[in-house]
């Protein structure tokens, strides 16, 4: 027989406390899981705007797109897709190496912000208009 000072069951002071430790462990698994979506967006966009720097800089080498200098464009891929969301900007100047040319590739997303995604890509070409240097023999 039992005595009469145990009884069954929880009391209501340890049921407020095992419910309190359970709404501020969900509260942090929720900071947790925002946290990892909003990183995971991120990286989306950095990657995205990756591809299309990468898509617009073959565009130039290939001759698809003229090399000349372009500010804050609307990105427009070649086949017509239009990638509202993104623009782009192009700055070709002579390199520090006689007869190559800078061409820097930018893609920012446009959305409102301090600090929208971009991505920067550098690359150095021959210059078409150069004239080739004659070596002495």
């Amino acid at each position: 027989m039992k005595s009469p000072r145990y009884r069954d069951g929880f009391s209501l002071l340890e049921t407020i406390l095992s419910l309190a430790l359970l709404s501020i462990a969900l509260a942090v698994l929720g900071e947790l899981a925002r946290g990892g979506s909003r990183h995971a967006g991120a990286a989306r966009d950095l990657t995205q705007a990756q591809i299309l720097c990468d898509s617009r800089m073959n565009e130039i080498i290939a001759g698809i797109e003229p090399l000349e200098a372009v500010f804050d464009a609307p990105y427009e891929m070649s086949y017509g897709i239009r990638e509202a969301e993104w623009k782009y900007s192009v700055d070709v100047q002579p390199a520090f190496v006689e007869g190559l040319l800078q061409i820097v590739v930018t893609v920012v997303k446009n959305v409102p912000g301090d600090d929208p995604p971009q991505w920067i890509l550098v690359r150095w070409l021959p210059d078409p208009d150069a004239v080739p240097v004659e070596e002495e023999s």
